[in-house]
């Protein structure tokens, strides 16, 4: 969905290749804690690849402002990084508080909910209209990921009576999940929709979808953002109840990556189950070539605190173990006290994590029914032939991304390098595990792009004299429609 012509977005002409690459992706939500120049630019220089912006929050204004300095820090730091817009979704939240300061609910108080955008200690107003419909006494009503529960006592017209039964204190805009009611919401919002065409008139690279529940939602907003001039667009699902869980294997056939959103998974689903879930949708999502991003509550405990508690360390270096090819930090980044701190130590982690991950995974080939034909089956020799050779790197060769997508899925356990041809679709391959990429100019042949390439890994301090490199690429052929490289390259 990148667009080079974009205002706001320069293009990097010399992208090096980095000596030890963290394999794992790393998304940082942006918000009041991550909105200067400075602190963007030592995000990118502590790790992060993709840019968060969420539209559940914040106006077009400062959303282009934050797109604008964003590809600047990239150009400035000279590190591709891909900006994903994450819609609001068909979920319900609160409306706005009048005073900065955050309303307390106490336990056994009760309060009024009904559509409305005002919130106060009397009524809750949320952004959803006729909930009544849907709702009985005795459901729960839950607010900012359940730290709120409620009860409903009575339904009286458009409003919702409610005791409180688990208090804390609730501020604007905080998300509304009714676990015991079938609310009813349409395929695709109108917010939503418009979000999504100025997110393609900004150039966005990916567009996150909230609250997924079947394929039909991803082929609309693709069809919606085809009328939008956006070709190859690339959507992220987000699968955050039972629902989307249930119709995984078609969403994952319709995305181009998933989101694990823990927070609400954990409010629609017994939380006891979550854990499950999230290996059980890598998994899926790995042998199907789809990435997925494991979110919310990483390192939670770094939005007040300079370090993590020893469990987040270990939330964190499962999620690489488990095969998720990005890691998201939500609040931490957002709003917290030490953002550049919180991508540093998840840097860290994962790079401890996948030093236990290539242990595991050496010698261990699972097949894959990716979505990249014979470049599975190429990519899937590459790793083998790399293992038996004792290489030191793979070097694949692609035009729009295929071969590296492919490789990607291959799970390599040596560093794997690109090089893209085609820069409008370098950032988004930055939610695939593994390729550490660069751009070359697309020349008549392969054999001269291959001696430039080694050149520049040489130059770039990754390899030397004795260095065995796999390179792998399509290579056209006069007598042939496809035709296949795979070769070992001992530098001199």
């Amino acid at each position: 969905m990148t667009n080079e012509n974009t205002p706001g977005s320069p293009e990097l002409k010399d992208i090096k290749f980095e000596k030890d690459p963290r394999a794992c992706r790393i998304v940082c939500t942006l918000g009041p804690a991550s909105s200067s120049p400075e602190v963007i630019e030592g995000l990118i220089k502590a790790g992060m690849n993709v840019a968060r912006l969420n539209f559940s929050h914040g106006t077009r204004e400062t959303h282009e402002k934050l797109i604008r300095k964003i590809r600047s820090a990239s150009s400035k730091t000279g590190r591709p990084i891909a900006i994903m817009q994450d819609l609001q979704g068909h979920k319900v939240r609160l409306g706005h508080a009048n005073a900065s300061k955050s309303i307390l609910l106490k336990q056994g108080d009760e309060i009024f909910i009904g559509q409305g955008e005002e919130i106060t200690s009397e009524r809750l107003g949320i952004d959803y209209l006729g909930a009544e419909r849907f709702v009985e006494p005795g459901h729960r009503v839950f607010l900012d990921d359940a730290r709120i529960e409620l009860e409903v006592i009575s339904c009286q017209e458009a409003e919702l009576l409610c005791k409180v039964r688990k208090g804390a204190a609730v501020s604007s805009r905080k998300g509304v999940i009714f676990p015991d009611s079938e609310i009813e919401f349409p395929i695709l919002n109108e917010k939503d929709l418009e979000d999504a065409r100025f997110g393609a008139d900004m150039g966005v690279d990916m567009v996150a979808m909230s609250f997924v529940r079947s394929s039909d939602e991803i082929t609309r907003m693709r069809k919606h953002l085809g009328s939008c001039g956006q070709k190859k667009s690339f959507i992220v699902a987000k699968i955050e109840d039972g629902t989307g869980l249930q119709n995984l294997e078609e969403i994952l056939k319709a995305a181009n990556a998933v989101l694990i959103a823990r927070g609400d998974l954990g409010v629609t689903l017994p939380r006891e189950k979550v854990p499950g879930a999230q290996k059980s949708i890598i998994s899926k999502a790995n042998s199907m070539g789809v990435p997925s991003i494991t979110a919310t509550q990483m390192l939670e405990s770094m939005i007040d605190h300079p370090q993590p508690t020893r469990a987040e360390v270990n939330d964190v270096y499962s999620a690489v173990l488990d095969g998720s090819h990005a890691i998201m930090l939500s609040a931490e980044t957002a709003m917290g006290k030490y953002p550049e701190e919180s991508v540093a130590e998840m840097d860290r982690i994962a790079r401890e994590a996948e030093l236990e991950l290539n242990h595991r995974n050496r010698g261990v080939h699972t097949p894959v029914t990716g979505k990249e034909g014979i470049n599975d089956l190429l990519a899937a020799s590459a790793v083998i032939f790399a293992e038996h050779m004792a290489a030191d790197c793979i070097l694949a060769f692609s035009i729009e991304g295929t071969t590296h997508r492919a490789l990607s899925t291959a799970s390599p356990t040596v560093p794997l390098y690109g090089v893209l041809v085609d820069r409008s679709n370098l950032r988004q391959l930055l939610l695939y595990r593994g390729p550490n990429l660069t751009t070359m100019p697309h020349e008549n042949r392969l054999d001269e792009l291959v001696p430039q390439a080694l050149k520049k890994l040489r130059d770039d301090g990754v390899v030397g004299s004795g260095d065995k490199i796999i390179i792998v690429a399509r290579q056209p052929e006069p007598e042939a429609d496809e035709s296949f490289l795979l070769k070992l390259s001992i530098l001199s």
